[in-house]
């Protein structure tokens, strides 16, 4: 048993409007089973909705676990980044990360993680696979990142290719003394569109990304509100404003990790500018108008393909009308993997 008052383990939650969301979070932060004392220091961004009422229940139940941080100006319509806020109020010597609309199904989730960074001090950063929860589509949970069968120490590398679905938001648990330096990044990033994947790779940055095989967490994908779904209603606009700004916080990490990866940095803007071609989410002249502005990240193989198909509107519509079918196929899948994987688990 880890012997301290203080905690030991600071859960971050940042939620906004999550009304429908936020007592599943907080509820699956309560039932962890530790060796350890943790807080939970949940940041509510201004929610219009009940959201700080739930949270003011909470509060008066378990005082010495929750701590709230209420806003009474909405921060991030002020560019500045929730998230920061309880990292700077976490005490503990790890921190864990869940947003309001994501939540725990493992009770041992915290001790797991804990136990195994403990064993591996090098490692800044660990995280596990996730369910993905399509909310209001019964029979769709997919799991994502579920990489190998056992614990595994991915590296740096590894982590800066994987971009930021390397790794399930609600399964990070960082090392305080990564902490500095994610805070030190925003700093001179403020323009990162997300916070993610910059905080994955500064994790890794120390001694790579410790892996634990359990499913322990659930991802909500198509919440009302959140970056999937506003980029899926008005994809174009999204693009425009977005598209540079991931080129430039690129070049920024890259000078930040002392340009120690800069051929993956650079292997990444020709992945982003590939995968702006081939998308079938935003309109042709949002793409001309990207492209236009630089081609030196289009190899041959996209060139021909923005040429042949992705350019002509007849060519993008057939596609666009096969793309349910092979979503379709994708998640059945997925399913199948899932039952599969639950049911070899129940026998064991």
């Amino acid at each position: 048993m880890i012997k301290t008052k203080d905690p030991f383990v600071s859960i971050c939650c940042i939620t906004y409007n999550h009304e429908n969301y936020i007592r599943e979070a907080i509820e699956s932060f309560l039932m962890q089973e530790t060796d350890f004392p943790f807080e939970v220091i949940i940041h509510d961004d201004a929610s219009t909705d009940s959201t700080a009422d739930i949270i003011r229940e909470y509060e008066e139940k378990y005082p010495d676990i929750i701590i709230p941080i209420y806003q009474t100006e909405n921060q991030h319509s002020k560019g500045k980044r929730a998230t920061l806020f309880t990292f700077k109020a976490a005490r503990g010597k790890y921190i864990a990360l869940c947003e309001g609309d994501d939540y725990w199904i493992d009770p041992l989730k915290l001790q797991k993680q804990v136990t195994e960074m403990e064993k591996h001090p090098e490692c800044y950063i660990s995280f596990h696979p996730a369910i993905r929860r399509w909310v209001g589509e019964s029979g769709r949970d997919e799991i994502y990142c579920l990489y190998s069968d056992k614990i595994t120490i991915f590296s740096t590398e590894e982590v800066i290719l994987g971009r930021g679905g390397f790794m399930p938001t609600a399964s990070i648990v960082l090392h305080k003394s990564a902490i500095p330096r994610i805070i030190s990044f925003f700093d001179i990033a403020k323009e990162a569109p997300v916070g993610d994947y910059y905080m994955q790779v500064i994790g890794a940055e120390h001694g790579g990304a410790l892996y634990l095989s359990d499913i322990m967490s659930v991802y909500r994908s198509g919440v009302p509100g959140s970056w999937s779904v506003r980029s899926i209603k008005d994809p174009s606009h999204i693009m425009r404003s977005r598209f540079h700004s991931y080129t430039i916080c690129y070049d920024k990490l890259d000078v930040f990790t002392q340009k120690s990866y800069s051929e993956l940095f650079h292997t990444l803007k020709k992945k982003l500018y590939s995968d702006l071609i081939r998308s079938l989410y935003y309109d042709i002249d949002t793409k001309k108008s990207i492209i236009s502005t630089d081609t030196n990240y289009l190899d041959v193989k996209d060139r021909i393909l923005w040429n042949l198909a992705f350019r002509h509107p007849f060519a993008v519509k057939t596609l666009q009308s096969i793309r349910p079918l092979y979503l379709h196929v994708l998640r059945w899948r997925n399913k199948l993997h899932l039952k599969n994987l639950v049911s070899s688990k129940e026998k064991i």
